[in-house]
């Protein structure tokens, strides 16, 4: 695999490259991960290797800064992580049982898995539903509820033997969307079995649902179910939350009541989407412990205490700013590239934040910077991070000027 895209940035911004590693690349690397990877260190120190050449075209970043600074700066997580939480994922989606994840014990890990039933493309037509008139003789009100992390599904009935509810309570792990479609299945259930030939109109505040069940391949269990017993003589509605209608106004009731039941009625699995947001808090997790534990790039550290996905530094004088790693005398020093020192003589730090903040030589650049402002400002202000450009790029072209070799 060549990852040319990592030699130049070809014109793209680091905060684009960024989003085609994260949507393609990252992707690509992952790809039959459960095959192949195993985490040795062997195979860790490869994969990282491919990722730091893209952490470097992100960030702008000089070579010699840490891979645990790219990655914090960058806002990317170490692919090892990835590729182990991918794996994982995998194993669960074929009924593996995973105990913990990165040495994290995982109580909830009975992933939902789709069962695919394959059908002719012919014989497969999805129900329709309408938002029509919440009036009719026979009707189905159903909703779904999770409060307090507990969650519940129930629906109600007006019809010819009079009124009723039935609630049912889910696992706690379950989402809302799997309480509203487990109030559709249940309800129509109840149909077909006491009254399997008179006409019924089941309405349902759950736009979500009703979309999944009128999609022609919704890889859900649940839904592939509900379509099954929707015949001819059921209509699905769907009728708005909250705005007087006695029907779904009782169902929310009852929902509510039903995620208060002592006993669970309903085993559902984890839906994948939960168990991902799960494994990814956990991986997190681990990367701020590597962050914290890592002996190098303890000057980024110092303004990075956190990691964050959200987080992109993408222009390369910013990041010479938040790494240290920089053109200047202390720098070329410490990687023998030149033994030299600053004209100004004023400081024997001589880094990329003298330079920045006190050097008499870029003084007449700085208008908005004071030698107590904070980094973390000048990241927060526009106006301070464009004069930090300006000093910085004036240090490069005035490098010969500014440096003064020692003998």
């Amino acid at each position: 695999m060549r990852l040319t895209i990592a030699k130049t940035r070809k014109g793209l911004s680091g905060r684009v490259l960024k989003a085609l590693y994260k949507r393609a690349l990252e992707r690509t690397i992952a790809y039959a991960a459960p095959a192949w990877w195993t985490g040795t260190v062997n195979q860790c120190n490869k994969i990282t290797s491919i990722q730091r050449q893209i952490l470097l075209a992100v960030t702008g970043a000089f070579r010699t800064t840490s891979t645990a600074a790219l990655h914090v700066i960058s806002g990317i997580e170490p692919i090892d992580l990835i590729l182990e939480m991918e794996s994982v994922i995998y194993r669960a989606k074929q009924g593996e049982h995973i105990p913990s994840f990165l040495g994290k014990d995982l109580y909830q890990n009975n992933i939902e898995v789709f069962t695919n039933h394959w059908h002719h493309p012919g014989s497969i037509s999805p129900p329709r539903w309408s938002s029509g008139n919440t009036q009719a003789a026979f009707a189905i009100y159903t909703d779904g509820s999770k409060i307090n992390n507990q969650v519940g599904a129930a629906f109600c009935t007006f019809g010819p033997d009079g009124d009723g509810e039935h609630l049912y309570r889910l696992n706690d792990h379950c989402s809302v969307f799997q309480a509203e479609l487990t109030a559709l299945h249940q309800a129509l259930r109840w149909k077909k079995t006491n009254w399997p030939g008179e006409q019924c109109h089941i309405f349902s505040d759950s736009l979500s649902s009703l979309k999944a069940i009128n999609k022609l391949r919704p890889k859900n269990n649940l839904v592939e179910e509900v379509r099954n017993l929707c015949d001819n003589s059921t209509s699905l509605h769907w009728v708005k939350a909250h705005i007087g209608v006695a029907g779904n106004e009782a169902a929310d009731r009852a929902a509510k009541r039903a995620s208060e039941k002592p006993d669970i009625d309903i085993h559902l699995g984890v839906p994948e989407r939960s168990f991902r947001t799960t494994l990814r808090k956990l991986l997190h997790a681990e990367w701020q412990i590597r962050w914290n534990t890592d002996r190098n790039g303890r000057f980024t550290q110092q303004l990075f205490k956190e990691v964050k996905p959200s987080r992109c530094i993408s222009n390369t004088y910013i990041s010479q700013l938040v790494t240290n790693h920089g053109l200047c005398p202390q720098y070329l020093k410490r990687f023998n590239l030149k033994n030299c020192n600053c004209r100004c003589g004023e400081d024997t730090q001589d880094d990329v934040p003298h330079y920045v903040f006190s050097c008499p030589l870029t003084s007449h650049l700085r208008t908005s910077i004071k030698r107590d402002t904070r980094i973390s400002q000048i990241l927060a202000d526009r106006r301070l991070e464009t004069e930090v450009l300006q000093i910085l790029r004036y240090v490069y072209h005035q490098q010969d000027s500014i440096f003064e070799l020692v003998d």
